[in-house]
């Protein structure tokens, strides 16, 4: 799978995010998504959508992708990033780094989608 067009959704999403387009963000996300935040929540598409981009609970200003690693499977793609997001949650401007891990689903058409995600707390100690 090209890193390219993972980085190119990746971006999409980011996008999505910070404008607050959930139809966007929706458009973006395979409908039996599953995602576990940094907190553990576990959250399903519209659980996602509503959190981080529709409820205002979270507003982010930024989000920046590195470290992009990407392997391609039959059927899906998995992406292993560092991200660097700055958002505001509960009234708070939170500036971070997390450890993000992704799975995609590719469609017979070759049209990716957002299966699953989960979000990690930053460590320094990388193997």
């Amino acid at each position: 799978m090209n890193a390219e067009r993972i980085r190119e959704l990746l971006a999409a999403k980011a996008d999505a995010l910070i404008r607050r387009d959930a139809g966007g963000l929706d458009a973006l996300i395979h409908p039996s998504f599953l995602y576990c935040n940094v907190g553990g929540q576990v959250l399903d598409k519209p659980g996602y959508i509503d959190a981080y981009c529709a409820s205002g609970r979270v507003v982010f200003l930024s989000q920046k992708v590195s470290d992009l690693r990407v392997a391609g499977f039959d059927g899906f793609t998995v992406a292993n990033m560092t991200l660097d997001d700055n958002y505001v949650a509960d009234g708070r401007t939170v500036e971070a780094k997390y450890h993000s891990l992704c799975v995609f689903g590719v469609a017979p058409t070759g049209d990716l989608h957002w299966a699953a995600g989960q979000t990690m707390a930053w460590s320094e100690a990388r193997s």
